[in-house]
C-alpha cells in the first residue's frame, strides 16, 4: 500500500494531466516555498547579516557546518541553498544566494523592557565566511505611544515613516548605521497575525539588503566615467583628423580607433558582471 502510493505521487509529480513536465519544475515549484517568512510575535527583534562569500561555497559550507555542530545540529548537505538552526527562544536561518549569503537571527524581545530575551549569536566568536557587507537590526514593537516616542531617535534629515498593510503597520528608518554599524528598522504593529509581520520583516530586510548590493556597482561607475570621456575626446579629436588627413595616414588613423575601441571593450568587459547584478538587484 505505502509503494503504490509512493508510486502514485511520483507519477503526479513527473506529469500533469498526464503530460510530460519540464525537468527543472520540480525546482522551480519548490522555490516558492523555499524561503518561508518567519512566524513573528510582537515585539520582536530580527538581526540580519550579509556576507559577501569571495572564498566560494566551500567555505561559505565549513563554516555553516561549525556553526551547526556547535549548536547540536546536523549540518546541510553541501548542495543545500537554506538551513535552519534553533538556539533557545530563538532562530538562525543561513540563506546561499549567488555572490552572498545571509545569516537571519529572529528572537523575542521583552514585553516589559524591550531587551531581546536571546541574544544574537553575532559575538567575537561567531566565524566569518567573508566580509559583511550589509547587517540590519529590525525590530516589531506594539505600537503605543510609548513606542511612537522611540521614533524621535532617528535622524529627522533623512526619516522614513511609511504606513503599511493598510495602516496596520508603520515602517521607520533613517537608512543610517548604529552604533554595531547595523541599519535600524523600527516596526509599530497594531494587528498584524504573526504570519503578516514576518512576512513585512522579511520584505523590509531585504530590501535594504538588496540597496546596497545594487550600489555596489556605483564605484565602478564613478571609476569608469572619467575613461569614457577620455575615449569619447580621443574619438571626436580622430573624427575630426579623419576630415583633414590625406590617404597616406589613413592607417595611423585606423590603428588609432583599433586601439580605442579595444580599450572600450576592455571596460565594458570588466564592468558588464557587476552591472549586471545591480541591475539584477534593483529590480
Amino acid at each position: 500500500m505505502a509503494s503504490g502510493a509512493g508510486e502514485q505521487n511520483r507519477s503526479t509529480a513527473a506529469t500533469v494531466l498526464g503530460f510530460p513536465v519540464h525537468p527543472g519544475r520540480s525546482a522551480a515549484l519548490g522555490e516558492v516555498h523555499a524561503r518561508p517568512a518567519p512566524l513573528v510575535e510582537t515585539p520582536h527583534l530580527l538581526v540580519q547579516l550579509a556576507f559577501m562569500t569571495e572564498g566560494g561555497a566551500t567555505v561559505d559550507h565549513a563554516v555553516l557546518s561549525d556553526l551547526s555542530r556547535a549548536n547540536g545540529v546536523a549540518p546541510p548537505d553541501r548542495g543545500a541553498r537554506h538551513h535552519t538552526i534553533l538556539r533557545g527562544r530563538g532562530a538562525l536561518r543561513w540563506e546561499r544566494h549567488t555572490e552572498f549569503s545571509t545569516y537571519l537571527w529572529n528572537g523575542p524581545l521583552s514585553p516589559q523592557d524591550g531587551k531581546p530575551l536571546e541574544e544574537p549569536p553575532f559575538g567575537p566568536s561567531f566565524a566569518l565566511p567573508g566580509v559583511v557587507l550589509a547587517g540590519v537590526r529590525l525590530e516589531i514593537r506594539k505600537w503605543t505611544e510609548a513606542s511612537e516616542r522611540l521614533v524621535t531617535g532617528f535622524d529627522a534629515a533623512s526619516l522614513c515613516y511609511s504606513l503599511v498593510e493598510n495602516g496596520q503597520a508603520a515602517a521607520i528608518t533613517d537608512f543610517r548605521q548604529d552604533g554595531d554599524g547595523l541599519t535600524r528598522i523600527l516596526v509599530l504593529d497594531r494587528g498584524l497575525t504573526p504570519a503578516r509581520a514576518g512576512a513585512l520583516a522579511q520584505r523590509l530586510i531585504e530590501i535594504e539588503t538588496y540597496r546596497i548590493l545594487a550600489m555596489l556597482g556605483l564605484p565602478l561607475a564613478q571609476e569608469l566615467s572619467p575613461r569614457i570621456r577620455r575615449i569619447e575626446d580621443r574619438l571626436a579629436d580622430v573624427t575630426n583628423r579623419m576630415r583633414t588627413r590625406s590617404g597616406a595616414g589613413s592607417q595611423d588613423l585606423l590603428t588609432e580607433l583599433t586601439d580605442l575601441a579595444s580599450e572600450l571593450e576592455a571596460d565594458a568587459a570588466a564592468s558588464l558582471y557587476r552591472f549586471g547584478a545591480s541591475r539584477a538587484y534593483d529590480g
